[in-house]
């Protein structure tokens, strides 16, 4: 009988996971847009926002070790209706950040294969990113065993590996006094003046440690989850936050970038090692290689969780032929669905006049749908932790005092991140500013419609009986 069963994740597995969905080395190019001072920003961003998320997460987590992660926490602090709310917005953000992820695989992929003129149509770009989704989310079909056998593969090839290329050249370019593209120092370190540019710079950062939320949607997958997930969320914790502050540095000391190279800026760096050091082979097409491998699987991941999350929460208002299972488990009518709404969105989106203008747009659009789930997940660890005093809790933060104090950090960065996600920057067109505003409202207006229309049926059934 045990021989049927799927195999659990263990502490590697599930920081293998994190890790690669959570670390992005490409958030290194949006950081060295602003030049040493994003060492300091990422400092901020890991103590407003990463540490209090990670903990609140894995007391959560091992409280509340059900398949569903936010929804179900959502849920049990505030009812039926937060938690739908809150599962669709996480699925909707989605809608967003999957184009910008694959926008990114599309770059990698024409480095990759040495085409890097593919990454300045937008057109192009478009159609193979789309090409590149359904056939990963065809795979994701095939469930939870799926995602961790592409993300043991994704890992340690398309994050550690890249990773340890962009340390390597960079300090051993200090090691040998080579001279450096960024001036480094305590002065230039710290942020002169605080801008409202830099303000939002600093919710990009904080974007870009997004994702610990996702480990409570696969629970029940997780072998002895009370000792795993305090396990895992530490090792993650360490090596994302060190390996975003010293690939930034090692980075700018190569070369220094401007806003309108983000999408090809890890390539410029590859182009720029190959050249200063003579390469006999192009570092990009490398590093091209390795991301693919790594947005493959961490997108894997990231199709399969938040639709997981909308069906346990969707059940009884969302129609129940959209929420049928396959035989592996899998909600496929809602993956399949979503594949056909990003491939919308991926196509839109070449109607922006270059590939990385497109990129910041979505990110930014996702950015602001992310956060307004955690607005939930931070109020329900509150109630729940003031209602729910007699529950097991196997990780918790010891004084009721200081957990109180660390949701209210991480409420705070959240809160002020939508916000300043709000404010138009300085070049920003209309084309790109209204879908990041509209899209997240008309799609919460439709999840309202949805939830209202279950409610009606719900009583409508309730009065035939009674009648």
């Amino acid at each position: 009988m045990n021989s049927t069963q799927p195999k659990k994740l263990g502490v590697l597995g599930l920081s293998l996971i994190s890790i690669n969905s959570i670390l992005g080395l490409r958030n290194i190019a949006y950081a060295s847009t602003i030049g040493p001072s994003a060492i300091f920003f990422w400092i901020v961003a890991a103590l407003l926002y990463f540490i209090p998320l990670g903990l609140i997460v894995a007391e959560l987590s091992t409280t509340y070790p059900n398949q569903g992660g936010m929804g179900v926490w959502v849920k049990k602090a505030f009812g039926e209706k937060a938690s739908f709310l809150v599962s669709w917005f996480f699925w909707i953000a989605n809608f967003t950040y999957y184009p910008s992820l694959l926008l990114t695989t599309t770059v990698a992929l024409s480095y990759g294969f040495n085409k890097p003129k593919l990454a300045d149509n937008p057109i192009e770009t478009a159609i193979i990113s789309c090409i590149i989704f359904w056939l990963v989310t065809i795979l994701t079909l095939r469930g939870t065993k799926m995602s961790g056998k592409l993300a043991s593969i994704g890992a340690p090839l398309g994050v550690l590996v890249p990773a340890i290329i962009i340390f390597g050249f960079g300090f051993y370019s200090m090691i040998k006094g080579e001279p450096s593209a960024t001036h480094f120092t305590t002065q230039s370190m710290m942020p002169n003046h605080l801008s409202l540019d830099t303000i939002m710079f600093l919710s990009t950062l904080m974007f870009g440690f997004s994702g610990a939320e996702m480990l409570g949607t696969i629970a029940g997958n997780v072998k002895n989850p009370q000792k795993t997930f305090p396990k895992a969320i530490f090792i993650t914790s360490i090596i994302i936050a060190a390996v975003y502050m010293l690939a930034t540095v090692a980075f700018q000391y190569i070369i220094s970038i401007t806003p309108d190279q983000t999408a090809t800026a890890l390539y410029l760096f590859a182009d720029k090692v190959t050249s200063k050091f003579g390469l006999g082979f192009s570092l990009s097409q490398v590093l091209g290689i390795c991301f693919v491998l790594a947005f493959l699987s961490s997108l894997s991941f990231l199709i399969l969780n938040p639709s997981v999350m909308i069906s346990e929460s969707a059940q009884g208002i969302l129609p129940e032929k959209l929420l049928q299972k396959n035989k592996d488990g899998m909600p496929s009518k809602l993956v399949v669905g979503q594949a056909i709404v990003v491939t919308l969105i991926l196509m839109l989106s070449a109607l922006v006049p270059s590939v990385s203008s497109a990129l910041n747009m979505l990110v930014l659009m996702s950015t602001l749908a992310f956060f307004i789930p955690y607005v939930f997940l931070i109020s329900a660890y509150i109630k729940l932790r003031m209602s729910d005093k007699d529950v097991n809790r196997p990780f918790k933060i010891k004084y009721n005092g200081l957990a109180y104090f660390i949701a209210s950090i991480g409420m705070v960065a959240v809160v002020g991140t939508i916000v300043l996600t709000l404010i138009p920057g300085k070049n920003t067109t209309l084309l790109e500013y209204a879908p990041m505003v509209i899209g997240p409202i008309l799609f919460g207006v439709i999840g309202l419609l949805f939830y209202n229309r279950s409610q009606k049926n719900k009583q409508s059934m309730q009065y035939k009986k009674v009648s």
